[in-house]
C-alpha cells in the first residue's frame, strides 16, 4: 500500500479557513466603523433635543393652567353665590314658619320639647333653653303656652339640620328652641351641658343684635361658637301679632358654601369679606393674603397672584361672590400648577427615549445585517471549497454512492475503492455492515410492521375519546366553565361532561372508570352517553337527579358485561337562583370555594358507584351557591398522584393550590395550575417518573345574576312634609353596603330637589301619591331611584342647562335645580307611561 497523502479532513479545513478570514476583513472591518460613526454623532445631538423640546412644552403647560386656575375661581364664585342664596332661602323659610305659628296659633297644637335643664340630652333633637333672667322672673302661664306653639317648628329644624350645624330660634323673650345636628352615639346637646343650660341667653350674642336690626337673612362675621369653633351665622327676624319677636338662623361650616370636587375633596379655599376678615377657610396651613392682594380682593376685583405659604410657593386665583360684598381665593400649590408641564416632560423625554431605543435597535440590524453577510459569504465559501473538494476527491463521491445503495436496502451492493488512506479502509467496514444488516432486515420489518399496527389503532382510540368531550359553551354571564382530561395512556378511564338542558339548568359531569386503557375507555363512552340521555329525560318529564342516576345505574349493569364499575359526581345548577342539586355515587366529593374558606360538599354513606347492585338508590343533595363561588370537580389521580418517594399529592396540597390561585382566577387558570403543581409533584427530581392515573378536573365558576338583589319601594303623598321618610327609605337602600358619607350627602341634595318638585308643580293642587322605587347594586356599589307621579306631563331634561357665565340680570330664573341634579348624578332619564311620568336617575356611591 502506497505512502498516505494528506487526508481530504485537512484539506478541506484549510480552504475553509482561508474564505472564512478573507470575508470577515474585507466586509466587516468597514461596515463596523461606518456605524459606530452614525452612532457616535446621534449620541451627541440626543441630550439638546430633549432639553429644547421639553422646556418649551413646560411654558405652554404653565400658561394653559394660568388661564384653567382663572376660570375656575369664577365658575367656585358663582357657585358660592348660589349656596348662599340657598341659605338665605332657607332661613326666610324658617322665619315664615315660626311667624306663622305665632301668628296664627289656632291651627296649631300645643307641643312640649325636652328641656335643656333635664341636663345632658342627646344630639339630634330639637329642645328648649331657659336664660337665666327668664327662670328668674318666671314663666308665665302665657309664655308657656308661646314655647311650646313655636315647639311646632323642631321637625322643620331637623330637616335643615341635615344641612348646617346647628338651627336656633331664639325669643326676645329669653327663651331658645335650639337643634345640634349630630346624633353620634355619646353625644350630648351644647345647651344642656352643665356649663351652659343655665348661662347661655342668646339675646347677649352678637348675631342676635345683628339679626334684631336687618329685615333679611344677613350674614355674621366669622367668631368662635360656645363649642370652640370658628363658624358664621345667618340670622334674620321672625316676627308674632305685636312685630319683632326674635331671631333665628344657622350656624354654617365650609361644607355649605364650598362645592366639593368631583376627588371627592375641597380645594384650599376661603373667602373674606369687605372688612378684610376671613370668613370660611378650607385652607390646611396658616395663611393670609398679602396686603396688596387683600386690597385687591376687598375692592371686588379678579386676579392671579404668587404668594409663599411657610416658604412653599404656591398660586392664588380669586374672585368677587356675586350678591354679596365677599371676594373668594383658592390656593393651588405650585407642585400642582406645574403638574401638567412635568407630565408632559416626562411624556415627551420617553418619546425620545423610544426613539432613541428605536434608532439603536436600527443600528443593532444594520450589524446584525453585516453579520448575515458575512455568514453568506462564508457559506459561499464553504460552498465553493466543498465543490473543489469533490472534484480532488472522487473517491468520496463512490463512499457516498455506495452508502445510498446500502440506505435504500441494496444490502448487497459492494463499494470499490482503491485508495490505500482511510476511505479504502470505510469502504470494507460498510460492505462488513453490509452483510449484517441484510441478515436482521427481514426481523425488524416484520416488528415495524407489528409496531405500526399497533400504535394505528391506539391513535384511532385517542380521538375517539376526544371527540366524545362536550364543546365548549358559548359565554354567559352567569357562570364561566373549563374542563381538562390528561390521560396517563393514549386513552383513559376518566371521563367529564357539560350541557345546557336549557336557558335555566346547567349539567355538569364527572365519572372514573375501575381500570385504564382501550376496555375502560370504551366503556366510558356508554357510560358518560346513559348517564346525560338519563338526566335530559328526567328533566323533560319532571323526575329528580337521583331518580335519572338510578334508571341509568340499571342500564349501565344491563350492558356491563366485564364487571367494570364507575365513581360518578353528577350537579345540575339553577343558573338563576344558584341553587345547586347533586347526586355523588362513589365519587371524590368536589371542593368548594369562595371569598371564606374551602370546603367539600356532603354526599350520603349510603350511595355507592354505578354498575355494581341493581335497583340501588342514590340520594340527592342540594346547595346554594354564593356569587362568585367556585367548584371544584376532580378524579383521583389529582390527589392519588405518586411521586418517586411513593408520595400521594393529598388533598392539604390540593387546597394550598387552590388558595394560591384564589376566586380571582379564571377556571382555565385554575386547571392549568392545579395540572402544573401536579406533574411537578409526579416528577420531583427524577425526569423519568411517569403519571400513573389520569388526571381529570371540572371546574365551575358562578357569578350571580344582576337581578337577585331585590327592587324597593315607598308611596307616600306628594307632600313636601313627607320629605323626612324619603330621607329615611334612601338610607336604608344606602346603608346596605359600603357607600361613602359623600355620595349620601349629595344623593339627599339631589333627591329633595326632585321631590319637592314633584310635591309642589306636579298635581296643582290636588292631593295625590308619589312612588319611589330604589334599588342598589354591583361592586363598586351604584343605586338606581325611580320617581313615579300621575301629574301633569313634564320633562325636566327638556329645559336647557342655564348660562351661568351670564350676568345675574342677563339669565333666565329657574333651571339651576335640575341643573344641580344632572351634576350630582351619573345618569337622569324621564320617559312618559300613560298618565305618568317617570324619572330614572342613577349614582355611583363611591
Amino acid at each position: 500500500m502506497e505512502a498516505m497523502k494528506l487526508d481530504i479532513k485537512k484539506r478541506l479545513f484549510m480552504l475553509m479557513l482561508l474564505g472564512s478570514l478573507l470575508s470577515f476583513l474585507f466586509l466587516g472591518s468597514s461596515l463596523f466603523y461606518g456605524l459606530y460613526g452614525v452612532w457616535d454623532s446621534f449620541n451627541a445631538k440626543k441630550e439638546e433635543a430633549t432639553v429644547v423640546v421639553t422646556d418649551y412644552n413646560r411654558d405652554f403647560a404653565k400658561e394653559q393652567t394660568q388661564e384653567t386656575m382663572d376660570r375656575s375661581v369664577e365658575l367656585k364664585s358663582e357657585t358660592v353665590s348660589f349656596e348662599v342664596n340657598a341659605i338665605k332661602e332657607d332661613v326666610k323659610y324658617l322665619s315664615n314658619e315660626v311667624s306663622e305659628i305665632l301668628k296664627s296659633p289656632q291651627n296649631y297644637e300645643l307641643k312640649k320639647l325636652p328641656n335643656a335643664a333635664d341636663g345632658n340630652l342627646p344630639g339630634g333633637i330639637p329642645y328648649v333653653q331657659i336664660s337665666p333672667e327668664l327662670k328668674s322672673q318666671g314663666i308665665t302661664p302665657e309664655l308657656e303656652k308661646e314655647i311650646q306653639l313655636v315647639s311646632n317648628i323642631g321637625e322643620q329644624m331637623q330637616s335643615l339640620g341635615l344641612y348646617y350645624v346647628n338651627v336656633f330660634v331664639a325669643s326676645k323673650n329669653g327663651y331658645t328652641i335650639y337643634y345640634d345636628t349630630s346624633d353620634e352615639k355619646g353625644y350630648v346637646a351644647i345647651l344642656s351641658r352643665e356649663e351652659w343650660r343655665d348661662t347661655y341667653d342668646a339675646r347677649k350674642r352678637g348675631w342676635y343684635t345683628e339679626g334684631m336690626n336687618s329685615q333679611e337673612p344677613i350674614f355674621s362675621d366669622v367668631y368662635t361658637s360656645i363649642t370652640g369653633v370658628k363658624i358664621i351665622s345667618c340670622v334674620m327676624p321672625y316676627y308674632d301679632q305685636h312685630g319683632v319677636a326674635g331671631v333665628l338662623g344657622v350656624d354654617c361650616s365650609p361644607k355649605n358654601l364650598f362645592i366639593q370636587e368631583e376627588e371627592g375633596k375641597v380645594h384650599e379655599s376661603f373667602i373674606i369679606n369687605k372688612k378684610g376678615v376671613i370668613l370660611l377657610s378650607t385652607v390646611q396651613k396658616s395663611f393670609f393674603p398679602p396686603n396688596k392682594v387683600l386690597k385687591r380682593m376687598r375692592q371686588r376685583f379678579t386676579g392671579y397672584e404668587k404668594v409663599f405659604v411657610d416658604n412653599e410657593e404656591y398660586f392664588l386665583s380669586y374672585a368677587p361672590i356675586d350678591n354679596t360684598d365677599w371676594c373668594m381665593g383658592t390656593l393651588v400649590s405650585k407642585e400642582e400648577v406645574m403638574k401638567d408641564a412635568v407630565t408632559a416632560q416626562h411624556r415627551m423625554v420617553e418619546q425620545m427615549n423610544i426613539f432613541y431605543t428605536s434608532f439603536a435597535r436600527i443600528i443593532l440590524l444594520m450589524g446584525g445585517l453585516t453579520i448575515v453577510i458575512s455568514l453568506v459569504l462564508f457559506s459561499l465559501i464553504l460552498y465553493c471549497s466543498a465543490k473543489i473538494a469533490t472534484r480532488v476527491s472522487k473517491p468520496v463521491y463512490a463512499l457516498m454512492a455506495g452508502a445510498d445503495e446500502i440506505a435504500k436496502g441494496n444490502f448487497q451492493y459492494k463499494i470499490q475503492i482503491h485508495t490505500g488512506d482511510e476511505l479504502e479502509q470505510l469502504a470494507e467496514n460498510f460492505n462488513k455492515m453490509t452483510d449484517a444488516l441484510n441478515h436482521y432486515t427481514q426481523e425488524i420489518a416484520y416488528r415495524a410492521k407489528e409496531k405500526s399496527r399497533v400504535e394505528a389503532e391506539l391513535s384511532a382510540a385517542t380521538n375517539i375519546q376526544i371527540s366524545l368531550l362536550p364543546s365548549p359553551l358559548p359565554p354567559r354571564d352567569e357562570f364561566s366553565l373549563a374542563a381538562a382530561m390528561y390521560t396517563a395512556k393514549e386513552v383513559g378511564g376518566d371521563f367529564y361532561d357539560y350541557y345546557l338542558i336549557d336557558e335555566k339548568y346547567l349539567a355538569v359531569t364527572i365519572g372514573d372508570v375501575s381500570d385504564k386503557g382501550v376496555p375502560a375507555a370504551l366503556f366510558m363512552a356508554g357510560v358518560k352517553t346513559v348517564i346525560k340521555n338519563n338526566i335530559l329525560s328526567a328533566m323533560k318529564k319532571g323526575v329528580t337527579l337521583e331518580a335519572a342516576l338510578y334508571y341509568a345505574n340499571n342500564q349501565i349493569i344491563d350492558a356491563n358485561k366485564e364487571n367494570y364499575f364507575v365513581s360518578v359526581f353528577a350537579g345540575i345548577l339553577n343558573i338563576e337562583t344558584g341553587e345547586f342539586t347533586y347526586v355523588n355515587c362513589g365519587h371524590n366529593p368536589p371542593a368548594l370555594m369562595d371569598e371564606e374558606a374551602i370546603s367539600y360538599l356532603p354526599s350520603f354513606k349510603t350511595n355507592a358507584v354505578l354498575g355494581v347492585k341493581a335497583d340501588w338508590k342514590n340520594n340527592e343533595n342540594k346547595i346554594q351557591l354564593k356569587q362568585n363561588s367556585f367548584l371544584f370537580l376532580y378524579t383521583d389521580g389529582v390527589t392519588g398522584a405518586l411521586n418517586e418517594n411513593q408520595e400521594f399529592f393529598t388533598k392539604e396540597r390540593m387546597e394550598h393550590v387552590l388558595r394560591e390561585m384564589g376566586t380571582e382566577a379564571a377556571p382555565e387558570e385554575i386547571i392549568k395550575g392545579m395540572n402544573e403543581a401536579v406533574i411537578s409533584h409526579i416528577k420531583g427530581t427524577g425526569e423519568n417518573v411517569e403519571q400513573s392515573d389520569d388526571i381529570t378536573m371540572l371546574v365551575l365558576n358562578y357569578k350571580g345574576c344582576e337581578d337577585m338583589d331585590s327592587e324597593k319601594e315607598i308611596v307616600i303623598p306628594a307632600k313636601v312634609e313627607e320629605l323626612p321618610k324619603i330621607v329615611s327609605f334612601i338610607t336604608e337602600i344606602s346603608r346596605a353596603t359600603d357607600c361613602s358619607e359623600r355620595s349620601i350627602n349629595q344623593l339627599m341634595l339631589v333627591v329633595e330637589e326632585i321631590f319637592v318638585n314633584i310635591a309642589e308643580y306636579a298635581y296643582k293642587d290636588k292631593e295625590a301619591v308619589a312612588i319611589i322605587k330604589g334599588k342598589l347594586y354591583g361592586k363598586p356599589p351604584e343605586i338606581e331611584l325611580k320617581f313615579i307621579d300621575e301629574g301633569v306631563p313634564y320633562n325636566p331634561l327638556e329645559k336647557d342647562d342655564p348660562d351661568i357665565d351670564a350676568a345675574l340680570e342677563d339669565r333666565e330664573i329657574g333651571g339651576l335645580g335640575i341643573y344641580l341634579v344632572k351634576k350630582k348624578v351619573d345618569n337622569i332619564s324621564y320617559e312618559r307611561q300613560g298618565k305618568k311620568n317617570i324619572l330614572t336617575i342613577r349614582k355611583k356611591m363611591i
